[in-house]
This record gives structure tokens, C-alpha cells and sequence, in this order.
């Protein structure tokens, strides 16, 4: 066990506590505004509700680890935990591949999905299929200040991991000195 990965879990729980209210905001205006979640129901989003898919979007990413955001903090510092781990205790960095692996899929994963969902397809003119006729009104002014809000701390945080760090760094070093080591016996 090392400092380094608990400050990861750590660091990737703060991350996420930012990220995924931002995500769980864009879905409830998403079914809030096209009163569908079928992905296949909402193309053009990007020409009818350009706040939601901007939002969307910036979420996706954020939650996916794009540098600068808090998401990809986490993200490096788990793999160099794992890096650190894998090299102490003698084992192949090859185990790296899969939590690589999953992080490609997720990102194929995103990517389709903002493809089809804000992009493909869409008439300014037609109003998506979801609403049958209704045109789609974008995100209000009371959504827009909330996702600003957290998009403006997942950039903080990325750009500034250290604020959050150095209370974690402090916590993790008194577990490690006062719990975990006397518990299992360590140096």
C-alpha cells in the first residue's frame, strides 16, 4: 500500500463529487427538455439547445479525464500508483493494460455518443422526433449558473489539484502513520 494511491482514491472521489453532479444536471434537463433519454431521439442537439449540448459535452469530457480538468488528475495519479505498485512488487506493467483498455472503450463510448446525440443529423428548422412537433427549449438561467459553477471548480481543480491535495496529503500521511502501519505491523 502507498500514500500515493490513497490520495488517488482520494483525489478521483472529489473529482467525481464535482463531475458527476454535473452529469446527473445534463440528464435531468436533457429528459427534462426532450422528454426522451433514447440517444437515437435527440441528434442535432448542438442546433436546438446549444447551453445543454455544450454542458453535455464539457461533462462527458471532464468525467473522461481530459487534461486540465479534475478528471484527468485522478486518472494520472491512479496509474502512477499503479505504476509505483506494479513496479515495487515485481509484477508486469502489462497489468496496466486493462484498466487502459477500459478507459479507451468508456472514451469510444463518449464520443459515439456525443456524435449521434449533438451532432449527427438535426434541421435548426425540425424539432427533434422526441418532441413531436414542440420546439425544444434550451437550458434555463438557474441550470446554466449551476453547470458554470461546477464546470468552473472541475477546471480549478484540474488546473490546481494541490488545493485539494494538500488537506488529502495530510489525512493520508496520519492513516498511514497512526492506523494502518501500527494495525498491520508495517516499519
Amino acid at each position: 500500500m502507498q500514500p500515493l494511491g490513497w490520495a488517488a482514491a482520494l483525489f478521483m472521489m472529489f473529482a467525481h463529487g464535482i463531475i458527476s453532479p454535473m452529469l446527473f444536471a445534463v440528464c435531468g434537463a436533457f429528459k427534462h427538455h426532450y422528454h426522451s433519454m433514447e440517444i437515437g431521439s435527440m441528434r442535432g442537439m448542438a442546433k436546438h439547445s446549444p447551453w445543454l449540448a455544450t454542458s453535455m459535452m464539457f461533462a462527458w469530457m471532464a468525467s473522461l479525464g481530459l487534461p486540465l480538468l479534475a478528471g484527468f488528475v485522478a486518472e494520472l495519479m491512479m496509474f502512477l500508483a499503479l505504476w509505483h505498485f506494479l513496479s515495487a512488487e515485481g509484477w508486469s506493467v502489462l497489468w496496466m493494460v486493462g484498466p487502459a483498455l477500459v478507459l479507451a472503450l468508456t472514451a469510444a463510448y463518449y464520443l459515439w455518443s456525443m456524435q449521434r446525440t449533438i451532432f449527427e443529423g438535426g434541421d435548426e428548422t425540425q424539432p427533434p422526433e422526441s418532441l413531436k412537433g414542440q420546439r425544444v427549449p434550451d437550458i434555463g438561467d438557474a441550470e446554466k449558473v449551476a453547470m458554470l459553477i461546477l464546470a468552473a471548480f472541475t477546471i480549478l481543480f484540474g488546473i490546481m489539484p494541490w488545493i485539494a491535495l494538500d488537506m488529502m496529503n495530510g489525512w493520508t500521511v496520519a492513516f498511514f502513520e497512526t492506523l494502518l502501519i501500527p494495525i498491520l505491523g508495517g516499519a
